[in-house]
């Protein structure tokens, strides 16, 4: 017999991790590789690689509701199949990438990143939410 609050726990970590991951990830990658990447990754402190990051997050959601508007809707993307899923991976690189330029050249954001540092940073990010999501469905 399974017991019944080892599934709920496994139920309520997966939920928090499905919610809280996806907005903290790219200051959790921040945090690891500026000790190994020391020229291309500059912040005045912890706080402000979580403001980038929910603000990343929110630009990915203006993102998808453009995407949305113009007629590629999520179930669109899941027909479409190889292709929607590359069309939903290169989405997600290119919010993290073109939401750091807009913060950065508006003067919202007081984290430096080279433009190394920023497609590192926004690789990392996009294959471990694309693993993430991956291993989510499957639950």
């Amino acid at each position: 017999m399974s017991n019944p609050n080892k599934n709920k726990n496994l139920a309520s970590l997966t939920i928090i991790v499905g919610l809280l991951l996806p907005i903290f990830l790219p200051a959790f990658i921040m945090i690891a590789l500026v000790n190994f990447m020391p020229n291309e990754i500059t912040h005045s402190g912890i706080m402000s690689l979580f403001i980038l990051s929910i603000a990343l997050f929110i630009i990915a959601g203006i993102f998808t509701k453009v995407l949305s508007l113009v007629g590629l809707t999520e179930q669109k993307i899941v027909e479409l199949g190889f292709l929607g899923f590359v069309i939903s991976v290169l989405t997600s690189f290119i919010s993290i990438v073109v939401g750091y330029y807009w913060m950065k050249t508006l003067h919202f954001t007081s984290v430096e990143l080279s433009t190394i540092g920023i497609l590192i940073i926004a690789a990392i990010t996009t294959i471990v939410l694309t693993a993430l999501i991956k291993i989510l469905e499957k639950l």
